[in-house]
């Protein structure tokens, strides 16, 4: 379906994929209720600040953002997130490495690697999207630094090497390390990952 903006109307109509879909008001300002007028099933969608927005962490960071932090020859990790998902969160990972060693014992590899790494937490409901604010206001974690200049709020948390970016109702914790503990990322490294990727958020 096509993108559409309610802009000051009570009711729109959208075509999209043969269907006809009509957006009215839902029940308050921050919604909208949209049916399909040939199935007669309809869904309240929230807009604004209260929109819940899917994602994929590999949306975010793409093979693009990746080779403009670690150059041409990056290699894509493994996706495993989506183990961790629930009725209220999506969770979705992605990663990308550059190795300088590529040959010989696979130690000696994985301590060259410049890696690159997004864990997204995407709010499915309102209880997930409370949940992902929370982790910025009362159940920030003790001993973080604030960040300004990303998402709507954003923290560096150095005892595990993270920046953790909130956009709207999802969370987003940035990694930038070089070997195999992703401990040792610095501030700096991660906020170089976040430039490229800050457009992304969504």
């Amino acid at each position: 379906m096509k993108k559409f903006i309610l802009l000051a109307v009570a009711i729109t109509v959208v075509v999209g994929g043969g269907a006809v879909f009509l957006v009215t008001r839902g029940h308050d300002d921050n919604s909208v209720k949209v049916t399909n007028t040939t199935t007669g099933n309809s869904q309240e969608i929230k807009t604004g600040d209260d929109a819940l927005v899917a994602v994929d962490a590999c949306d975010v960071l793409t093979e693009t953002a990746a080779k403009q932090v670690l150059g041409e020859t990056v290699k894509k990790g493994e996706t495993t997130g989506h183990a961790a998902s629930s009725d209220d969160l999506s969770v979705s990972n992605c990663s990308y490495d550059h190795k300088t060693v590529t040959t010989g014992p696979a130690l000696a590899q994985a301590q060259s690697a410049d890696v690159v790494g997004v864990l997204a937490r995407a709010a499915k409901t309102k209880a997930g999207a409370d949940s992902n604010k929370g982790q910025f206001g009362t159940a920030k974690p003790a001993g973080v630094q604030d960040v300004s200049g990303y998402g709507d709020k954003a923290f560096w948390n150095p005892q595990y090497g993270q920046l953790n970016i909130l956009k709207g109702n999802n969370w987003y914790i940035i990694s930038h390390y070089t070997g195999i503990n992703a401990t040792k990322g610095t501030l700096e490294q991660a906020k170089q990952l976040a430039d490229a990727i800050n457009g992304n958020l969504k």
